[in-house]
């Protein structure tokens, strides 16, 4: 445990609680007119988000200061790590004619928070005094931009012991300009330990952090004196961090030269830590155990990673622009293709019991309509696919730990539609997490209530991992459509299929206009920064934007997990991702045992497999009929389809009548209804 020196009626605090009782830490990277090329620039940035996983962001504030002509090339980069992008310097007047310059609110219009002033280098090689400085922190306090403000004595003042003398000048001539201190960070750099090597121990540092603390409650107050953030600067590096940062006037670090490494994420780790350090070794060794495969555990990896770190999974407002125009059904002009089928695999996602429902076996065992299930309909759709397009039609299943085998018996009556791993291949499971401390959940009592889906973004891993992926391409498939086992109008159509194709689309999702009935799903929506299509699901929208979330003019569109994907750009993708996609995480609050609310409280970490949309560059998507889109999630919804509203067609697809011109019955029963069987 990392501890910090005993001072005078306080006794020994744990590091953690010292991020509790008061100030955050605050970690900035100096990269001063480093690297030479953007491609450095982006080698670097991936290389920290290997290693984001280790660092808890709820404990720490990150800002890096690239070059000026880069601030905002590398915003939306920075931001998706969890950094605040800072500047380097800015000028002392307000807009005019001043050559080179640029103003506090230059940046704020910009979007940035901070800036550096005062560094020492702006003092020695471009003649900045005091006074300068003191006028730049006003135009930044007017501007509303947040100030890192850096100083600190050279190696001759030091030796004659004007340390204090020199920190007080620097601050004094600042002071009278700073009305807002909640946007004011210090910065003490000794000059002499910059970029030497040479460093101040962890106790002149310290001596040095309390004497500024010191003044500033003497000119100021002690209020500001105690809340402001002070970091030290002077060749920080992996090696020394740890012990500076147990000072109790040390809140953080301005990095130069090691912030142009890899390892500047391990400094960032010793002063953030996040649990993943202390119990990843615990996940990775219980999932071996279990069998899981490598592509399991890294998919698992990264989730947990996400929530260890303290990442924002959150999508508000801010971030997104609705999405106001698509291509639609009824407009293509392509023509169909059959060929196009022996090169393309239908995909039914099967991994769900229904425990909302009070099932505990595969949901597509429920009955629909004339003695059929969900499994007899989609084989005999698929039975008569083969027959209306003439050709033989590559099926299969993703089915869980705890459908497979109900899955597979009911369908041995089903001869052509294939066996074993030619038929599925099985999601992969994963660990519950103890809300309380991150830790593996355990149940003697029945340990597979250990054990969880990870959402059906775990498609992608689960192709890896079984082999399915590589198998499909070896055997010449280039295309999949993917929809839920509870969706019976998710049928293959040549029409979309030869427009995915001609389209050279990576990923195309089929989307539904919005209804008050599908109000409370996730939405399809473009980033604000870089214009790509994302989804929003209900557990990624803040409090606060949920009637927005909810505002179906403005966000038309509904992601119906009727899916296209070129499997060659994703084999490309995990390539690039070094084998684990990026998808959002959520985490769903459950108990151990779906059924004894009294049991531990874990999280469910859980992906989306619609959200990989964000994930391939030149993504598309596709109004579709609503037709295409008739599923089950709850009683609400079985009854509604077993309602007249719905029809059963020749094709074994069912529908609404056209008579509901599109707009499915909205079936609320009471809550006593909730559960089948009782």
């Amino acid at each position: 445990q990392l501890v910090w020196p005993q001072l005078p009626g306080r006794g020994v605090v744990l590091l953690e609680e010292r991020q509790v009782m008061s100030r955050k830490f605050i970690v900035g990277g100096n990269w001063k007119c480093n690297p030479k090329t953007y491609k450095e620039c982006n080698e670097l940035l991936k290389a920290w988000k290997k290693a984001l996983p280790n660092v808890d962001r709820s404990k720490v504030e990150v800002v890096v200061c690239p070059p000026a002509l880069w601030l905002t090339s590398f915003t939306e980069s920075f931001e998706g790590l969890g950094f605040g992008v800072c500047a380097q310097n800015c000028g002392k007047t307000d807009a005019g004619a001043f050559t080179g310059e640029w103003t506090a609110a230059n940046l704020v219009d910009l979007g940035l928070k901070w800036t550096l002033l005062g560094h020492s280098e702006r003092r020695s090689l471009y003649g900045e005094t005091d006074e300068d400085v003191a006028e730049k922190v006003g135009k930044c306090q007017e501007a509303g931009l947040g100030v890192i403000l850096c100083i600190g004595e050279k190696l001759e003042e030091r030796e004659g012991g004007k340390t204090d003398e020199v920190n007080k000048r620097q601050l004094a001539a600042c002071l009278p300009k700073i009305k807002d201190w909640d946007k004011i960070v210090l910065a003490y750099e000794p000059v002499w330990a910059i970029g030497t090597g040479k460093v101040a121990t962890p106790e002149q540092a310290e001596e040095t952090q309390k004497a500024i603390r010191a003044y500033l409650s003497q000119a100021v107050s002690s209020a500001v004196a105690e809340k402001v953030r002070i970091q030290y600067g002077g060749s920080v590096n992996p090696e020394n961090c740890a012990e500076l940062i147990k000072q109790p006037n040390i809140d953080g670090f301005l990095v130069g030269g090691a912030s142009l490494k890899p390892s500047f994420m391990d400094i960032v780790s010793a002063v953030g830590p996040s649990k993943m350090v202390e119990v990843w070794p615990a996940y990775a060794s219980k999932m071996e155990k279990e069998g899981c495969n490598q592509a399991a555990i890294d998919a698992f990896k990264y989730n947990f990673g996400v929530l260890a770190s303290g990442a924002d999974v959150m999508l508000p407002e801010s971030k997104l622009d609705p999405v106001e125009s698509l291509p639609t059904y009824e407009k293509l002009k392509v023509k169909p293709d059959a060929r196009l089928l022996k090169k393309t695999l239908i995909l039914k996602l099967n991994g769900g019991l229904g425990t909302g429902m009070g099932l505990d076996k595969a949901k597509s065992l429920l009955e629909v309509t004339g003695g059929n299930t969900f499994l007899d309909l989609i084989a005999k759709q698929v039975a008569n696919m083969k027959k209306e397009f003439k050709t033989d039609l590559k099926f299969m299943l993703m089915n869980s730990f705890a459908t497979s085998a109900d899955t597979l018996e009911a369908l041995k009556k089903y001869t052509d539609l294939g066996t074993g791993s030619d038929l599925e291949f099985v999601q992969n499971k994963a660990p519950k997490v103890t809300e309380s401390d991150f830790t593996p959940a355990t149940w003697e009592k029945d340990s597979s209530h250990e054990w969880c889906p990870p959402g059906h973004g775990d498609l992608y891993p689960a192709m890896l991992g079984s082999g399915t992926l590589d198998k499909l391409l070896k055997k010449g498939y280039r295309y999949m459509f993917v929809s839920n086992s509870d969706n019976l109008g998710a049928t293959m159509d040549l029409k979309i299929l030869a427009h995915f194709v001609q389209s050279e689309a990576p990923f195309m999702m089929e989307v539904a206009e919005r209804t008050d009935a599908d109000k409370k799903g996730g939405h399809l929506a473009q980033s604000k920064a870089g214009g790509g299509l994302l989804l929003r699901e209900s557990a990624q929208c803040p409090e606060a934007d949920e009637k927005e979330f909810q505002n179906t003019s403005k966000y038309k569109f509904f992601n119906t997990n009727n899916l296209w994907v070129d499997l060659r750009a994703l084999k490309n993708l995990y390539r690039k991702y070094d084998g684990a996609l990026p998808l959002p995480v959520m985490k769903n609050s459950k108990t151990v045992d779906p059924r004894d609310k009294a049991s531990t409280k874990v999280l469910q970490l859980e992906t989306a497999m619609g959200a990989a949309i964000q994930c391939f560059p030149g993504a598309s998507a596709l109004v579709i009929p609503r037709t295409r889109f008739a599923p089950v999630k709850t009683t609400n919804d079985l009854l509604a389809l077993r309602s007249d509203a719905y029809t059963l067609t020749e094709d074994f697809r069912i529908v609404l009548k056209e008579e509901r011109q599109g707009v499915p019955p909205d079936v609320k029963l009471d809550g006593m209804y909730k559960q089948l069987g009782g």
